[in-house]
């Protein structure tokens, strides 16, 4: 009787130390076998002129976006949230302006398609028809973090770690990749490669800086207050506004906030930029 006991037991324990999956109801990505770091710097040469730099003067907004094989300009949702299309600024490596006729988002998915004016020529990062997702799985992102005022697109690379749901508080929230890897404010809208084949499996949504409930509480009083002394803020197009001193005290901790650094980010997970993509009637 206690062998019978004792075996399947016995079992269980060593399935749970080789990691086999726990049925919680959670999504599950097996785990994937290294391959040459090297390999993350191959895709230079197409992900250099294809990835621009995006911002919005008026909002202080920056981000990163990549050209499709269709013409049209992937990036976050929140990078180009509230703005008209000809207020954004999209600058490719050669350094001339790409005028924006349309904006097409998804809030939910945090994707974003910008269509140009002229129709662009040139490389383009293919995104991956393959859905399977693997951790250790080495991806890299080429964007322009904050700080960062160089014309060629920076380098970042690191592994898939895992799946999460980073607002658990929203309905119907989708899962996002969890990228051990170092992503910055500007980095969003961003190609997240898979470096041994070189395609986009994501897009680079938000860096984990995490406050507990209560501080977004007081960041969001200090935001809102009116009184104390005044002060005239300058933003980045030149134009001023007055501001009171908790609402200086809040963009300082809110810009020391998007200073702190886990080293873990998300990404819209591949699938969803396909949906979203077709779903606009353009194939991926």
């Amino acid at each position: 009787m206690i062998k019978q006991i004792l075996i399947p037991f016995l079992l269980f324990l060593l399935a749970l130390l080789m990691g086999a999956p726990a049925s919680l109801g959670e999504p599950q990505i097996p785990v994937a076998a290294p391959v040459d770091t090297e390999l993350a710097g191959r895709t230079a040469s197409t992900a250099i002129p294809s990835v621009y730099r995006i911002f919005f003067p008026k909002g202080n907004i920056g981000g990163t976006g990549f050209l499709h094989k269709s013409g049209v300009i992937i990036t976050a949702n929140h990078v180009v949230a509230d703005c008209a299309p000809g207020d954004l600024i999209v600058l490719p490596v050669q350094g001339q302006k790409i005028s924006i006729t349309k904006i097409v988002s998804d809030a939910r998915l945090d994707l974003a398609l910008l269509t140009p004016s002229e129709k662009l020529s040139g490389p383009c990062l293919q995104i991956s028809s393959d859905p399977k997702i693997a951790v250790g799985m080495q991806v890299s992102t080429w964007g322009f973090p904050e700080g960062y005022r160089g014309r060629p697109p920076l380098l970042t690379t690191g592994y898939i770690s895992g799946i999460d749901y980073p607002n658990p508080n929203e309905k119907a929230e989708l899962p996002r990749l969890v990228v051990n890897a170092a992503f910055n404010c500007g980095n969003s809208g961003g190609p997240l490669v898979e470096i041994e084949r070189g395609t986009v499996v994501g897009v680079v949504c938000s860096k984990l800086a995490p406050l507990p409930s209560y501080v977004e509480q007081y960041l969001k009083v200090l935001r809102t207050t009116k009184v104390g002394v005044g002060y005239t803020k300058t933003n980045p197009d030149g134009s001023t506004e007055k501001i009171m001193e908790a609402q200086l005290l809040e963009e300082i901790l809110q810009y020391l906030r998007s200073q702190t650094q886990l080293v873990i980010g998300y990404a819209v997970l591949g699938n969803h930029l396909r949906d979203f993509l077709r779903k606009n009637g353009i194939e991926p």
